[in-house]
């Protein structure tokens, strides 16, 4: 008998834990199998931008990053002057200020991993390890409910004795052969039938080979050596971020951790085109030593090395990422790059979390299967432009310096890349095309709130909320649970036409057969478990107290009918926190007719719209994908 489950996840690696809490938070029966005995400890990714860490403040573990990570502040440029001398040519922010309401930070990996999976726990979802899959088929029976059915081996550890700082061991410069060299021996196998499945499992992906799609792209015939380690040095600038370029030596990035860590990345060499990497001459000493040369006159000793690894620069990419809309491929499965703009961890768990939510709709029977073209359609694009960015990052960033009169990559050029890609970099300059779950803008929509921007993650700005008069991030409410937002900019109470115009648009919404809060909503569900109403006023809470809002805006929930306390703002300035700017920040005419902005479960804004017609334009939305609630 072969084990159902809604959704497999192949591979245990940030994507795959961001894709198990979206499953785990919305009810769907999922399991998540990864082949290696034990999840990673130190080393590999470390970089959390701007965008990652709102969504992990929807999860509830924002604050757990920010407790444990290092933030950064500020970027130093170091090239040669016209002698050939490292000097410090510039300084900037490593943020652009006013990206997000969180700041980049650094933090190892294997925490982020943690973080997920207690995230995931709380929805009994839990890492199955030991675990090797051994084929895939699909069958395509119209009647087939489980249609994937993947077998699966338990293997049983054999005890491991590698080297626990290197990382060599998951580089891109072992051969298939290398890198499959099991440690492993095999144990009793099993068959797992699911309705998705969903290949997080790396740059190898076997889940993609299955599939038969391959990587394209090139090599930039370039190797780098990274490294965590606990310096001694005299450079002045160990403790912010450096980027250095020496005259003849190479190049090196300085990025300091938590703990008094810092990471390196050191260029190592040049290859010729199919010159592979000797594996064998690799070391830390290596690595330090050709980190001593770039910085020189600076010294630098490493006493403690916590973790170090080599890799080849190259960017590839899959540009076909789902199979019948039943097998998937996320992150590392279907884009590679460089890591030194530190995307990769970034952009493979926004993956995740783009699928995640749509799967979840799916498998329960909420929503059409087409919903889940659009994965492709958003995520290739995203990972096409990351990967044309690095193409140009990494070749400058590994180009000998000009100096004097001598040819080379120009400084200025690359310091121009570096602020011009920013905010891309911070994740939250994403904007996905219109698509059946993502309407065109227009003029129209765009002055009803110049600042929201059709495509785009819905930004924060302080508010007041009426209940209990606390300040908070309105963002802060789009909670990753799998629900829809209104976003309702109801305008000045005081204006009594302008009150009647709010009543009268919350009574459609909640009564009229057409409007999808009545249509979709479940019968025995709560009246915000489909689509949950945010109301933001203009006018202080003293105008109307909160018992006059509509139910809509209030509504009564669970098993004792239970009033919400959370879902009225206003945007006045707090007693202790400010505020006071929400309209202005959105773009949005305080005393204006007001308007609704519809956000999808993964925060991005699907519609902005006026209260006239809203509730026909919003039912024609959903009627191209949702299933009627019975």
């Amino acid at each position: 008998m072969a084990d159902e489950c809604d959704v497999l996840i192949i591979g245990a690696g940030p994507a795959g834990l961001m894709l198990g809490c979206w499953l785990a938070r919305t009810g769907v029966k999922a399991r998540i199998i990864d082949q290696r005995a034990t999840k990673i400890t130190r080393g590999h990714a470390d970089g959390v931008q701007c965008r990652t860490i709102e969504i992990f403040q929807s999860f509830g573990m924002a604050e757990r990053i920010q407790r444990g990570a290092n933030e950064l502040s500020e970027v130093v440029f170091y090239n040669p002057d016209e002698d050939g001398n490292l000097v410090p040519t510039s300084r900037i922010p490593d943020t652009e200020p006013d990206t997000s309401r969180f700041r980049h930070s650094v933090l190892n990996q294997g925490r982020i991993e943690d973080f997920l999976i207690d995230c995931m726990k709380t929805g009994g979802l839990a890492v199955e390890r030991s675990m090797s899959p051994l084929s895939l088929e699909y069958n395509d029976s119209p009647t087939e409910s489980h249609p994937v059915t993947v077998k699966i081996e338990h293997l049983v550890p054999v005890e491991d004795s590698s080297d626990p700082t290197s990382g060599l061991y998951r580089s891109n410069i072992l051969s298939d052969e290398e890198f499959n060299r099991s440690r492993l021996r095999g144990g009793k196998v099993e068959n797992i039938k699911a309705k998705y499945v969903v290949g997080c499992d790396g740059a190898r992906s076997w889940t993609r080979k299955q599939l038969g799609y391959s990587l394209e792209g090139d090599s930039a015939n370039i190797y780098w050596g990274v490294m965590d380690a606990r310096p001694i040095t005299n450079l002045p600038d160990i403790r912010v971020k450096v980027v250095l370029h020496s005259a003849n030596a190479g190049s090196l990035m300085i990025v300091p951790r938590e703990r008094n860590l810092v990471r390196f990345y050191i260029q190592l060499g040049t290859l010729q085109p199919g010159e592979k990497i000797d594996v064998s001459a690799q070391s830390p000493e290596k690595i330090i030593e050709s980190a001593r040369k770039i910085l020189a006159p600076y010294t630098l000793e490493c006493p403690e090395v916590e973790w170090w690894s080599v890799y080849e620069i190259g960017q590839r990419i899959c540009k076909t990422v789902s199979f019948k809309n039943r097998v998937f491929l996320a992150g590392d499965a279907f884009h590679t790059h460089s890591p030194k703009g530190g995307q990769g961890m970034n952009v493979s768990m926004m993956d995740s979390y783009n699928l995640g939510w749509k799967l979840a709709a799916c498998a329960k029977g909420l929503t059409s299967p087409s919903i889940l073209d659009t994965y492709g359609q958003e995520r290739v694009e995203v990972a096409r432009q990351l990967i044309e960015f690095d193409h140009k990052f990494s070749r400058l960033f590994s180009g000998k310096p000009a100096v004097a009169e001598s040819e080379g990559v120009s400084m200025e050029e690359f310091q121009a890349l570096w602020v011009r890609m920013g905010k891309w970099t911070s994740g939250t300059a994403v904007k996905y095309d219109p698509s059946l779950i993502m309407t065109a803008s227009s003029p129209t929509k765009t002055a009803l709130a110049q600042n929201v921007i059709i495509g785009s993650h819905f930004e924060s700005q302080m508010v007041v909320c009426y209940a209990d008069a606390h300040a908070t991030q309105f963002a802060d409410r789009l909670v990753s649970n799998g629900r829809w937002r209104l976003i309702v900019f109801a305008g000045n109470m005081e204006d009594e036409n302008q009150r009647q115009r709010f009543n009268h648009l919350c009574n459609q919404l909640m009564h009229a057969d057409e409007s999808p809060i009545k249509k979709y909503t479940p019968p025995s569900a709560d009246l915000n478990s489909f689509i949950e109403v945010l109301t933001l006023t203009s006018s202080p809470r003293r105008v109307l107290s909160y018992s006059a809002f509509p139910e809509l805006a209030r509504p009564f929930v669970g098993k004792f009918r239970y009033p919400t306390y959370d879902q009225i703002f206003s945007d006045e300035v707090s007693y202790l926190d400010g505020g006071g700017m929400a309209y202005s920040g959105y773009g949005v005419d305080p005393d204006g007719p007001g308007c609704v902005v519809l956000v999808r479960p993964d925060q991005f804004i699907a519609d902005v719209l006026g209260f006239e017609q809203c509730v026909e334009n919003l039912a024609v939305f959903f009627d191209g994908f949702m299933i009627k609630a019975n």
